[in-house]
């Protein structure tokens, strides 16, 4: 390979050689790299292809379940099983449920790409910008780690991602509304995305009619999802949160009695969004400070933002006003809130994963600023972020695939 072809090319190069060292990586976290083998979502997909909706008794995890008069239910809203019904159907309860976030992963990077398209960004710089997105955020361990409640959030990423896409390409309200609707059957906090829309309303780039098709999916989603709670809580606004049962040693647990939302859960879930740091790794663990090979580790509660995501610092120098800017940034701030003041932070997760139901408004915000060719600095935090990620998405419980899978063989 000459010098010359190495000069004029290094950046597709060095993105090739990321991009397979990514997929490598996802490869070793959905089959070595497991913690265990949750399969509540295909469990459910079986019981709705049976015509019935609760979980079966034997077998329930220890956590994101409901008990309401012994009958015992997910948390979350129906799409996950849903889309798992034909799969199961065919193959049984042995399909493995972590598919779902691996179906998130291909989506949202095709929808990133495009997204970037429309800001301008050339064809390389699009493609860096899904490999960010997908592996350089708390989406990628969402996805790759088989655990319910992450892959149901990771799940309603792609549906924003693809109204937001729709928006900027033809502004079909109908279809808007329709991916948002698939959204709130994950999450209902994600009905909240449609501030976004009514931001760009008020700034006149959607008319009033346009807005109100929008709402027509948005509308019928919500009151499919209150049936679907009506029948399994007798009420249509009750998730299952009000009847969770948890193990005895779960953390998460002794936040709850400052109440299930409260102001006093802000500086806790700040604190890891933005705060919360790797720790050592130590060869010891009953004193002193040796530590072994990688080094860091990530504690349960997670990480923030920046070593997660570290081209997201870009927007504390290069910040500026863009044409959704305005609009991205309210609707981060109102989804932010109710998880913001939620008592749970999350757990056993790399990155704050409740930041899963902004972050595609987030990305508006920062794509916006970057707009329209990817500087060299931004480049290299991607690869940093990459890296960490793929290194350190299972350091929760001190399992590095990536160097430790001779043990497997």
């Amino acid at each position: 390979m000459s010098l010359p072809f190495l000069k004029n090319n290094g950046k597709l190069i060095l993105f090739i050689l990321l991009c397979v060292f990514s997929l490598y990586s996802s490869y070793l976290y959905l089959t070595v790299g497991q913690k265990g083998y949750d399969t509540v979502l295909v469990v459910l997909a079986k019981q709705f292809l049976t015509r019935h909706i609760a979980l079966p008794v034997i077998g329930l995890p220890p956590r994101d379940i409901a008990d309401y008069y012994k009958n015992f239910y997910v948390y979350f809203g129906p799409l996950s099983s849903i889309l798992l019904m034909p799969f199961v159907f065919v193959f049984g309860e042995s399909f493995p449920q972590v598919s779902i976030g691996v179906a998130t992963m291909i989506v949202s990077f095709t929808a990133v790409y495009f997204i970037a398209k429309k800001f301008k960004f050339s064809r390389l710089d699009s493609l860096w910008l899904s490999l960010f997105f997908v592996f350089s955020t708390v989406l990628f361990s969402a996805s790759v780690i088989n655990i319910t409640a992450s892959q149901v959030e990771a799940l309603g990423v792609p549906f924003i991602l693809l109204a937001i896409l729709t928006y900027l390409y033809k502004k079909n309200p109908l279809l808007i509304g329709l991916f948002i609707g698939f959204a709130i059957m994950t999450r209902l906090t994600l009905a909240l995305s449609v501030i976004f829309f009514f931001f760009e309303l008020l700034q006149k780039r959607l008319t009033i009619k346009q807005f109100a098709l929008l709402l027509i999916p948005i509308v019928i989603a919500l009151s499919l999802l209150g049936a679907y709670n009506n029948r399994r809580f007798h009420s249509f606004f009750e998730t299952g949160y009000k009847y969770s049962i948890s193990a005895n040693d779960d953390p998460i647990s002794l936040n709850r009695k400052y109440g299930e939302t409260s102001i006093v859960h802000i500086p806790a879930n700040l604190y890891t969004f933005l705060i919360m740091a790797p720790t050592p790794l130590l060869t010891d663990h009953k004193g002193g400070l040796v530590l072994k090979f990688p080094y860091l580790k990530v504690e349960p509660w997670g990480v923030a933002i920046w070593y997660t995501s570290p081209l997201f610092l870009l927007l504390l120098f290069k910040f500026k006003k863009g044409m959704y800017t305005i609009s991205a940034s309210l609707a981060s701030v109102v989804l932010s809130l109710p998880v913001f003041l939620w008592y749970s932070i999350g757990y056993a997760q790399v990155g704050y994963r409740y930041s899963l139901d902004f972050l595609p408004f987030l990305f508006i915000i920062l794509i916006s600023c970057l707009a329209p060719k990817l500087s060299k600095a931004a480049i290299v935090l991607i690869i940093i972020g990459v890296i960490f990620n793929c290194i350190y998405t299972t350091s929760i419980w001190e399992n590095y695939p990536l160097f430790n899978i001779y043990h497997r063989f």
